[in-house]
């Protein structure tokens, strides 16, 4: 029996790229047979603009976070963007008490631009200036503070 007729959970065949694992996982096959497999999925990630993660966990929830992330979705398709900015709901970014919080990753900054008490009315402005032109809303955005020193 050849590595590639081994059921996994993607299914046998051709989609998915097997090669031997140094960790040595196993799968049982057929007749008790073990095969060592490492297979990667042939799904490719299509690549956005943006991505823009929004906390939707508890604290935010109560102050707002789901229309805030509707009203993002309105300005993103009403602006045409909506194919190139990727939105996801996330359980919780921290911050809880400064909520509702939203991250854009861009290649504005790298480390993402966190807004902090995001409203509804603000988002507008965040669509138009930092995700079709690119430029974080700086009265928005919260500012960053060095890391504590490594304690010793």
């Amino acid at each position: 029996m050849a590595i590639e007729d081994i059921p996994g959970p993607r299914g046998p065949g051709p989609s998915t790229e097997a090669t031997i694992s140094k960790k040595k996982k196993s799968k049982k096959g057929h007749e008790g047979a073990v095969a060592v497999v490492d297979a990667r999925p042939a799904a490719k990630v299509r690549d956005y603009e943006s991505h823009v993660l929004i906390c939707t966990g508890g604290d935010c929830k109560k102050r707002g976070a789901k229309d805030v992330r509707k009203t993002l979705k309105g300005e993103l398709r009403a602006s045409g963007l909506l194919g190139e900015v990727r939105t996801d709901a996330v359980g919780c970014l921290g911050l809880c008490k400064h909520g509702p919080n939203a991250v854009v990753y861009d290649g504005a900054e790298t480390k993402g631009t966190w807004y902090l008490g995001l409203r509804e009315k603000d988002v507008p402005e965040v669509v138009e200036e930092h995700l079709a032109n690119g430029t974080p809303v700086r009265r928005l955005a919260a500012e960053r503070r060095p890391r504590k020193a490594a304690k010793k």
